[in-house]
């Protein structure tokens, strides 16, 4: 929990990120946290910060400035802090061009040191880049859409240097799966009862995904999982005969269903947590009423997805009403926290903080808040634990996009956004803001 009185407020002026980006914060090996964003007038930046030592000076670097008609949040750019301390971000237009740019450092954990900008080709507008390291195969993973409802993926065996062609998983027409939400994970060998123990470490890639509430014909949330060698397998980790490698697409039916709303309402895919147990938050909702906005949790127990008590209401649309494109079903959003505790990163070991706790941005009558909340009963109901920030309805000051940093410490274990929002206007403004719990 954050100590208010120790705790230190931080801004990233004119700061905002994308929802379905990921990573867009990492905590490094060498402890510092860097957060990749872009600004109101279209620079992608990156910010790199000590969130244990107030005196550490912080540094951010602009890494371009894209050549778009306005500052689209489909623009955010996805970071990887690879395990030699390079960092590669990756980045695209919304609906722009069709390639996606990336920049790469030279030395480690130098944020002065990034060489020049190079560009991937895409044969549609591609946007929601997502990339993580393969640390086993020594390869960078890159996910990215194309065309709007297409998915393809691509791999990198020498840092960037070089990648892959594109490789199509995923495919649905203008009625199906718009949103692919995948994580890295570190996973250890599992037990008979919640499916972890602390017995040695393993990568995978879950993921969770969904069409567009309001365009979609199919407002049914599914998951699975690909291993370090690029199979799809089940939720209980059976191969299914697709590789990323190899082609072949994803059978949507064949998936696992997380959530499938009932009839008359419709649901939002909020988070996937990258570590055990599997855990995918949802808001549900009817469209156009906003009193029906309802978050959830649902874990994977037992073979089955199991959804969790109501944990709040969701009090808002973060859009005006008047905005009927599908952007007024835009929430505050929820974030699982997956941190690293107090003492640093320990994910190799296996000792991360288990995924118990959530953060939750939401209206509660006359207040905007961001809150906390834990499950003592391994995700079957939440209680709520504490009121992180709290902003008069009547300053018109909106908080949404909770985020937790990848190996997050206990010093900065979530931040978020606040300010003015409207999704693929570019009228947004808004800061990141962070309460860092300094140790000195």
């Amino acid at each position: 929990m954050i100590d208010f009185e120790m705790a230190k407020m931080k801004r990233i002026k004119r700061a905002n990120t994308d929802w379905w980006i990921h990573e867009q914060s990492m905590v490094g090996n060498n402890g510092m946290t860097y957060i990749a964003y872009y600004n109101d007038i279209g620079e992608i930046r990156v910010k790199e910060l000590d969130a244990k030592c107030s005196r550490t000076p912080s540094r951010d670097v602009c890494l371009s400035r894209m050549n778009c008609t306005y500052a689209d949040e489909h623009n955010a750019p996805s970071i990887c802090v690879m395990e030699d301390g390079r960092i590669v971000v990756a980045y695209t237009g919304h609906s722009a061009n069709f390639s996606l740019k990336y920049r790469v450092t030279e030395r480690p954990y130098d944020l002065m040191s990034f060489g020049p900008e190079r560009e991937l080709a895409y044969s549609a507008h591609v946007t929601y880049a997502q990339l993580s390291e393969n640390v086993k195969k020594g390869e960078l993973w890159l996910f990215t859409r194309v065309a709007s409802v297409t998915w393809e993926f691509r791999y990198s065996v020498d840092g960037g240097e070089s990648w892959s062609e594109p490789s199509r998983f995923l495919v649905s027409d203008a009625g199906g799966l718009f949103y692919f939400d995948i994580h890295h994970q570190w996973m250890s060998a599992r037990d008979s009862q919640m499916g972890f123990c602390a017995s040695g470490a393993y990568e995978q890639w879950f993921f969770a995904l969904y069409g567009h509430p309001r365009i979609s014909k199919d407002h049914t949330v599914r998951s699975g999982i690909f291993d370090v060698d690029g199979n799809l397998l089940t939720m209980d980790g059976e191969k299914t005969g697709v590789n990323l490698y190899k082609g072949g697409t994803l059978d949507l039916e064949s998936l696992s269903k997380v959530y499938e709303s009932p009839e008359g309402t419709t649901v939002r895919l909020c988070a996937v947590s990258p570590l055990p147990p599997y855990r995918v938050g949802i808001a549900s909702f009817v469209l156009n009423e906003p009193d029906t906005i309802t978050y959830y949790s649902a874990t994977y127990r037992d073979r089955v997805w199991t959804l969790s008590a109501p944990i709040a209401k969701g009090g808002e649309f973060l859009s005006p009403d008047t905005m009927l494109d599908g952007s007024q079903t835009y929430v505050g959003g929820m974030a699982y926290y997956y941190g690293v505790g107090e003492e640093g990163l320990a994910y190799k070991d296996y000792a991360p903080t288990e995924s118990n706790r959530i953060y939750i941005a939401r209206l509660d009558g006359a207040h905007r808040v961001l809150e906390s909340y834990v499950s003592a009963d391994w995700g079957k109901s939440y209680a709520l634990e504490q009121v992180i920030r709290r902003i008069p309805k009547e300053e018109n000051r909106k908080i949404w996009r909770p985020i937790v940093p990848i190996y997050a410490q206990d010093n900065l274990p979530v931040y978020w956004h606040e300010g003015l929002y409207g999704a693929h206007t570019g009228g947004w403004h808004s800061d990141v803001v962070m309460l860092i719990d300094y140790d000195d």
